[in-house]
Parts: C-alpha cells; structure tokens; sequence
C-alpha cells in the first residue's frame, strides 16, 4: 500500500450503485488501481470553464472523472457516467 485512498462524491457513488454487478466490479477494480498508481497515465483530461483539471479514466462504456490530491494522497472521484 501507497497510503493513497479514494473519495467518492454522492452523485459517483449513485451512479456506481445503479450500474449492473459486472459493471460495478470493473468500476471498483479501476478506483483500486487508481489508488495503488494514482501518477498513471489518464485516458483523456477535460477542463470545465473556471473549474479544475479533471482526469479520465475509461471503464468499457463507462468514464470516471476524477483528480488528485497530492497533499492529502486522496483520488476524489467526481463523477462516473456515459461519455456523450
């Protein structure tokens, strides 16, 4: 272990509970990879108006937005969605 930890907003968490037992699994094997190696290389960054730099990390059909606290060695999981 790295002492690095995931937070996930409500909405994320929401969306994690509604998605099928596979897809659940596949999300919680990513945020587990993304805390042992937060430093890896994201799939894409998009960076909203007035906002920070959220990392991308593709899951089959499915994005987890997220970004990194160096400081606080956390990977605060913002979002998980379809991409448009």
């Amino acid at each position: 272990m790295n002492g690095w930890q995931f937070v996930i907003h409500q909405e994320a968490l929401e969306k994690i509970d509604s998605l099928s037992p596979r897809q659940r699994r596949e999300i919680r094997a990513t945020l587990l990879r993304l805390v042992d190696d937060p430093w890896q290389r994201p799939d894409a960054e998009i960076q909203p108006p007035n906002d920070r730099i959220y990392l991308v990390k593709n899951v089959r059909e499915l994005r987890v937005l997220y970004w990194l606290d160096a400081f606080a060695r956390e990977v605060y999981v913002v979002r998980v969605d379809q991409p448009k």
